[in-house]
């Protein structure tokens, strides 16, 4: 039943919404940075330093944008780190493209611009008008995208625990304990009418483990030495239970940047796991043509 989510068994048709590009296509088409900016504050620029960084305190911002009147345009920026002796003015930084992204920046291309940054201004039309942190990342539009991410790098882990364990033999592989849990979690779902098998039954750390322990899964998917995929497998797990139990900033207990790296990794797993797919998919279609026209 799990390999027919993926793929038809008979032609080898790839069913939608099951790849990582329909689902950034989704985000990058419907969500972009819109859905997550601030408006950016301003300081007056003649205003004295030791005003400002203490209003800036005040409202926890690092950053805030520099205006000669209140109606006029930005004319640059200041951190509240730098900010001294004098006037505002006195510590204006130059607004550059490097620091400007535009409000249709897809969200999910924000995580590779906040590798290396803490915060960006916003274009709105022509003027700059928002601002995005790295706090903003915990927003709910962000962790959509995460979870998706998340979800669908078990679904593959599923996919090719299936494949590469035939007739369950994976159930050898797991601890009497581990196999007790899905056939008692299997029963209730099936109670529910749900139409799943034992292997949808069990939990993302036995798929890992199934993953982790196979060379030719490891193999088929890039991800390198049992170490190294574990760890990076345990962090996605850490990772989507954060999301899931709504836990307020993500990247508690870790950084944004390894954060944004997971998901990274993730995405590169999941590109070379929808390749692999495919290539079984044709497969199945050359042994099982259709004469239906337009048959899936």
């Amino acid at each position: 039943m799990g390999y027919e989510l993926w793929t038809s068994p008979v032609t080898g048709y790839r069913r939608k919404g099951t790849r990582l590009t329909e689902l950034r296509e989704l985000f990058d088409d419907g969500i972009t940075s819109r859905a997550i900016l601030e408006p950016l504050q301003s300081c007056p620029a003649d205003a004295p330093s030791s005003e400002m960084i203490q209003i800036l305190r005040e409202r926890d911002f690092d950053v805030a944008g520099i205006k000669e009147s209140k109606d006029g345009p930005f004319i640059g920026f200041v951190q509240r780190e730098s900010l001294q002796d004098g006037t505002v003015r006195q510590h204006l930084e130059t607004l550059t493209a490097e620091h400007l992204i535009s409000e249709s920046t897809p969200l999910a291309s924000l995580l590779s611009i906040f590798k290396t940054r803490k915060w960006t201004f916003v274009l709105v039309g022509a003027e700059v008008k928002g601002i995005i942190t790295r706090a903003d990342l915990n927003k709910p539009a962000m962790r959509v995208y995460l979870f998706s991410l998340t979800s669908l790098l078990e679904m593959h882990m599923t996919f090719w625990v299936r494949h590469e364990y035939p007739d369950e033999g994976w159930k050898e592989r797991i601890t009497s304990e581990r196999l007790q849990m899905a056939q008692d979690l299997l029963v209730k779902r099936r109670v529910r009418k749900e139409q799943v098998g034992l292997l949808e039954c069990l939990q993302y750390c036995d798929k890992r483990d199934l993953v982790v322990a196979n060379d030719k899964i490891r193999n088929e998917l890039g991800i390198g030495s049992r170490n190294k995929s574990e760890s990076r497998l345990r962090g996605l797990e850490s990772l989507r239970d954060r999301l899931a139990h709504s836990q307020l900033d993500l990247a508690e207990g870790s950084s944004w940047e390894k954060v944004i790296e997971l998901a990274e990794w993730a995405e590169a797993v999941i590109n070379t796991s929808d390749t692999r797919i495919e290539e079984k998919a044709g497969q199945s279609a050359l042994a099982g043509q259709s004469t239906l026209w337009g048959a899936v």
